[in-house]
């Protein structure tokens, strides 16, 4: 009678867990059902029903936790994440919503901290593609620094970077970021690692355009862009950058390999150029004015005879830098309109 006793007691007790374990999962798919429809405050009742059941699950408390997050119930969150990292401190899930829940409140070192805490733990085999994600998260984060952490965000690219398999398309989304953010060098090889693949990717040419262009290789930005608009020839981008370069080497008096009779010609565009940024930007010159004696002193260079001599062009060419340098005070600091102007003067001004 006590061995019946006992079996029946076990039997009942098993069927008690059981049922105790099938509505808790119950309520869990009713909470990711919503979860999934977007209603997270529908969703934690759910899930905080499913914990009744069973206190003990993981995954149970962490959705609980993820849908209050979404739900902007940040300090219930938090509580049930601190638990879960005393029991699973090296989970990198457990860790991206403590940093989630962080930079939400606007803790934004901490939110760093526990965003790589996330990236460099432990994840799952088959969720290697969200531990990407909370890199790319981080990645943003980083970026809203102002450049105080472009360090860390640099080497945060280059480590997502070199973890990408070989054909995925985040590898251009890489590389801008890496022009985005300054690091050219880092980005031209990552574009020249795109075209290997696939030799008329506009997007890699592009990218190497502006890095070309930034460097004050125009012959080569040149290039570039134009080996991007034949393969998609209504890119607007590439038709500014193209139109642009060609203004400023048609401005650019100092670019290597060109005749003395060509650096004359570039010399007097450029003066002129000048000229006509002045004029707009000072308004009404009067006659005896000394801006105007000074264009007029440009007008008589200009008539002179062009004999294309390298002594010719400098002359031209250091009237121009004379009197961009003084634009300031003859046009009140007004602003310029001319972006071509405004890559080639201060260069030259520099070297």
């Amino acid at each position: 009678m006590l061995v019946f006793a006992f079996v029946s007691t076990g039997f009942i007790s098993a069927a008690y867990h059981r049922e105790r374990a099938r509505l808790g999962d119950e309520h869990f798919e009713d909470g990711q059902q919503l979860a999934a429809k977007g209603d997270f405050g529908a969703a934690t009742e759910e899930y905080r029903k499913a914990l009744l059941f069973t206190p003990d699950s993981k995954e149970f408390r962490l959705s609980l936790a993820t849908a209050l997050v979404r739900a902007g119930k940040l300090d219930e969150a938090e509580s049930h994440v601190e638990q879960l990292l005393q029991e699973d401190p090296t989970n990198g899930r457990i860790n991206l919503l403590l940093a989630r829940i962080a930079e939400q409140q606007h803790h934004t070192n901490l939110a760093i901290d526990s965003y790589q805490r996330a990236v460099y733990e432990y994840w799952p085999p088959d969720e290697l593609s969200k531990r990407r994600d909370a890199r790319w998260e981080l990645i943003h984060l980083l970026e809203t620094e102002n450049g105080k952490r472009r360090n860390d965000l640099i080497g945060e690219l280059l480590q997502l970077y070199g973890n990408l398999p070989p054909a995925s398309e985040q590898r251009m989304r890489v590389g801008q970021e890496l022009l985005r953010n300054g690091a050219d060098a880092e980005a031209a090889g990552v574009f020249h690692d795109v075209l290997k693949g696939a030799p008329q990717d506009p997007t890699a040419h592009r990218g190497l355009a502006v890095i070309a262009f930034r460097a004050g290789d125009y012959i080569q930005a040149r290039h570039e862009y134009q080996r991007a608009l034949r393969t998609a020839p209504n890119d607007q981008d590439s038709e500014k950058g193209l139109q642009l370069t060609n203004e400023i080497i048609d401005i650019a008096p100092e670019l290597p390999n060109i005749s003395a009779t060509e650096r004359l010609r570039r010399s007097t565009n450029l003066l002129n150029r000048v000229r006509t940024d002045i004029e707009n930007c000072a308004g009404s010159i009067a006659a005896d004015s000394p801006l105007q004696q000074r264009l007029d002193e440009i007008d008589q260079t200009l008539k002179a005879k062009q004999t294309g001599t390298e002594d010719q062009a400098a002359k031209v060419q250091t009237m121009a830098e004379n009197l961009w340098h003084d634009r300031a005070s003859l046009c009140s600091s007004g602003p310029v309109i001319d972006p071509a102007l405004e890559a080639v003067l201060p260069r030259l001004n520099h070297e």
